[in-house]
């Protein structure tokens, strides 16, 4: 599977559903990087690792003025893919997307 593009997302919070986009790129010596772009801001996704048809990855952001860590996974089927946004705090939920290909 071939994860390169643009996906548009929807993100399900407690506070209900929210777009977000999701971006991989392929770089010019073949490795995958990518960057989630949200209503909390655009981030890079870090320490980013595929494996078949799935990724996992780290996003650091800031949200009225502290910085948060996620991790972020998911597993693209076709022109869809769903995963989990799993904030680093003891009290946050995990949140599920799902979400479509732009580009296809």
């Amino acid at each position: 599977m071939n994860l390169s593009g643009t996906w548009n997302l929807e993100v399900s919070t407690p506070f209900g559903k929210h777009p977000a986009t999701l971006v991989f790129e392929r770089g010019g010596d073949g490795s995958l990087n990518g960057h989630i772009d949200s209503r909390l801001g655009n981030a890079p996704l870090l320490n980013l690792s595929t494996t078949g048809d799935g990724f996992d990855a780290l996003v650091t952001m800031d949200f009225q003025g502290r910085g948060y860590e996620a991790t972020i996974g998911g597993l693209a089927d076709g022109d869809r893919i769903e995963g989990t946004i799993k904030v680093k705090l003891p009290i946050a939920p995990p949140l599920k997307f799902t979400g479509t290909r732009a580009d296809s």
